[in-house]
Parts: structure tokens; C-alpha cells; sequence
């Protein structure tokens, strides 16, 4: 019965006070100046639209002015809040985490159509509010889980922040249109000619690193502003180490894949390599982590 009560009250639960300034306070942090050296580009962030939502509204923080949409009170001084009504109910998933993503269709058809750009162009986060994101984390089947308090909620917020960070320069593939022509234009003169071109070349960076970039930010601010997730995570993740220590031992790796093989376990794969290049570039990891190794190359 208890569990039927707490079910019906997340779907209709009615965003309060300090949801609204949760959002806020984790939007904040992410432009103060002690983490300059996490988001140094700042026009890299200047677009993102952060959506909530309760069983009534729809919530938007952006920078962007959206006309026609109702305004709601902002406690940040260079950012609009919007809200729209939705009748919609609220899954779960939708609820207990967030992610860089457009919202779950029912809800993201609502958005302003001026919104329904690429990834690229107008990210989206979206996620639970601060009640229903903690309450639901509780219920989790997860021993010593890091994501059932206010501070784990601010922090998982920065952390999409770095996702869209990541992501925004674009090295998973390769992206620039004009190099890739330079580099088939090289490849034909090879094969034509047989003599050596001078150039470099690079090979792009697996995806997972996205999450290794994110997860650091988390990390990073935490230590910074947020002790006590810090030490939430570091028990979580030494649980979590643990388990996957005696998995890898056990694994044929010329059949299966690696516990650190960031397509499939990409949370794992950060907290591994995360902790290892904090520790040895607690400054410099996030210019490591966005930049290309040139192979340089007379070839």
C-alpha cells in the first residue's frame, strides 16, 4: 500500500520552491569561475535548454528568449525560466535521473518548435526534479547508491553540463568537412604519385570518453564545493571496483569484452581512468580530454 501511495505521489507530484532553486543552484555552479578551467568555452553552453517537469508543467531554463511561452520567476540573472502545461503522465525513468537528451516524446512535442534543432545547435538536458529524482534513487536496488541527496542532484547536473561540453567539440568522428578532404585529396596524390606528402593526421576518440569528461567535472566540482557526495561516490565506487576486479578476472578476453570497455560500460570505464587522470592532472585533465593526438607523419 505504502509503495502504491509513493507511486501516485510522483505522478502527481507539484514542483515546490526548492526544486525550482535546486535547478538553479546546479545551473549556477556551472559558471562560477572556479570551474573556468572545466567549461572555458563558454559559448559551447550558451544554447543549452535544461527542462524539468512535474505533473502539471513543463519547465525550461535557457538563456534563449522564447516568445509566447509563459514566464516563470529566475533567481539567475542572465537566464529565462518558462513553463508548459502538459496532461501527461509522468514515467519513473523519466524521473529518477537525467540526461542529454531531448525529453521523452509526449513531453518534448510540446516544446516550442523553435526548440526542435540538432544536439548541436540547441542542446537539451532533461531530467527529474530535485523531490522525485532522490525519492525514486532511494528505491534503487543499489548498494551504497551516491545519487539519493541534494548535493548528488546539483552535482548530476554539472555533470550533464560536461556532457554537452564534450560533445560540442565534436571529436568522435571526423566532423570537419574541409579536413576530411585535405586528407582524401593527400590519399589520391599518394596513390597517384607514390611521393611522400608531409602532414599530420589524427584517429577520432572513442565516445565513452564523453562520459570520462563528464564524470571528472562531477568529481571535480564535488571536491570543490560538495564534500559529502564526493565521499558518497568514492564508497560507491570502491563497492563497485571491487566487483568488477573479480568479473575481469574471470572474463576470456579474445571472446568477451573488457569491464572497461567504454561503449559497453561507459560509467565503469570513467570511474576507472577518471580517478587515474584526476590524481595525475587534477588542472590540465579537461585540455587532455578535448583535444586530438596529431600523429605527425612524413609519409
Amino acid at each position: 500500500m505504502l509503495l502504491l501511495y509513493n507511486k501516485l505521489m510522483l505522478e502527481d507530484y507539484k514542483a515546490t520552491k526548492k526544486d525550482f532553486e535546486a535547478i538553479e543552484e546546479g545551473i549556477k555552479t556551472v559558471w562560477r569561475p572556479e570551474l573556468d578551467f572545466i567549461f572555458e568555452r563558454e559559448n559551447f553552453l550558451k544554447n543549452i535548454i535544461i527542462v524539468s517537469y512535474d505533473s502539471l508543467f513543463i519547465y525550461l531554463w535557457t538563456k534563449l528568449y522564447i516568445p509566447h511561452l509563459d514566464r516563470l520567476f529566475c533567481g539567475l540573472s542572465d537566464y529565462y525560466a518558462y513553463k508548459i502545461p502538459h496532461k501527461i503522465k509522468l514515467k519513473d525513468e523519466w524521473q529518477l535521473g537525467w540526461r542529454t537528451l531531448a525529453p521523452a516524446e509526449p513531453l518534448d512535442k510540446l516544446l516550442s518548435k523553435r526548440l526542435h534543432r540538432s544536439q548541436f545547435e540547441i542542446p537539451k538536458i532533461n531530467g527529474g526534479l530535485l523531490t522525485p529524482f532522490t525519492e525514486l534513487q532511494k528505491k534503487k536496488n543499489v548498494e551504497h547508491n551516491a545519487y539519493v541527496t541534494r548535493e548528488s542532484y546539483l552535482a548530476t547536473i554539472v555533470h550533464e553540463f560536461g556532457h554537452i561540453y564534450w560533445d560540442k567539440h565534436k571529436l568522435w568522428w571526423y566532423s570537419n568537412k574541409k579536413e576530411n578532404i585535405q586528407y582524401l585529396q593527400i590519399a589520391k596524390q599518394l596513390y597517384n604519385r607514390k611521393k611522400k606528402i608531409k602532414t599530420s593526421f589524427y584517429f577520432p576518440l572513442n565516445q565513452g570518453v564523453s562520459e570520462l569528461y563528464a564524470f571528472c567535472a562531477e568529481y571535480s566540482v564535488s571536491e570543490l564545493f560538495w564534500p559529502n557526495h564526493k565521499q558518497n561516490l568514492d564508497n560507491f565506487i570502491q563497492k563497485r571496483l571491487e566487483k568488477l576486479i573479480k568479473e575481469e578476472q574471470l572474463k576470456d578476453l579474445d571472446r568477451e569484452d573488457s569491464v572497461l570497455a567504454p561503449s559497453r560500460y561507459p560509467h565503469d570505464f570513467a570511474f576507472v581512468f577518471g580517478k587515474i587522470i584526476l590524481s595525475n592532472f587534477p588542472k590540465s585533465w579537461p585540455e587532455i580530454l578535448t583535444n586530438f593526438i596529431n600523429l605527425a607523419s612524413a609519409v
